[in-house]
């Protein structure tokens, strides 16, 4: 499909939107991984502890990933499907979101976490999602 001049280059090798995701993750991993030891350190209590706690370093560093692979997957899919996908990214990065704060807000209270740990998992979903975002659609040049 032939594209039309967008503000955004779209990557042409599969390679190049590799190396947008995997910088976008490592952004996000890099924010999460801080962004719990301040949590840590100010001693919030988030509720959940443990190895299989939403608040470890496992956990945060493993959906990340998944994340990012998502991410990744459905912009060369939207690539192929039409003439602004990043546009069609960024709607689809808003539902996805959205579609998230579902289980972070029904299931999360099951693990243990308390509404203040609800309230840090919602800037941890930001912390993934902005970057992702951004350096998959090329909004940030690499």
């Amino acid at each position: 499909m032939a594209h039309a001049k967008s503000r955004y280059p779209v990557p042409r090798t599969a390679g190049a939107l590799a190396r947008r995701t995997t910088i976008g993750v490592t952004v996000a991993v890099l924010s999460l991984l801080v962004a719990q030891v301040l949590v840590d350190a100010v001693g919030v209590d988030v509720g959940a502890t443990g190895a299989t706690s939403p608040f470890s370093a496992v956990p945060l560093v493993g959906t990340t990933i998944v994340a990012g692979v998502g991410a990744a997957v459905a912009y060369a899919v939207l690539v192929k499907l039409t003439d602004r996908p990043a546009r069609y990214f960024v709607a689809l990065a808003v539902a996805v979101f959205v579609f998230m704060l579902g289980p972070l807000l029904l299931l999360t209270p099951e693990m243990g976490v308390t509404l203040v740990g609800q309230g840090v998992l919602l800037l941890y979903h930001l912390l993934v999602a902005v970057p992702l975002v951004v350096f998959v659609v090329g909004g940030v040049q690499v």
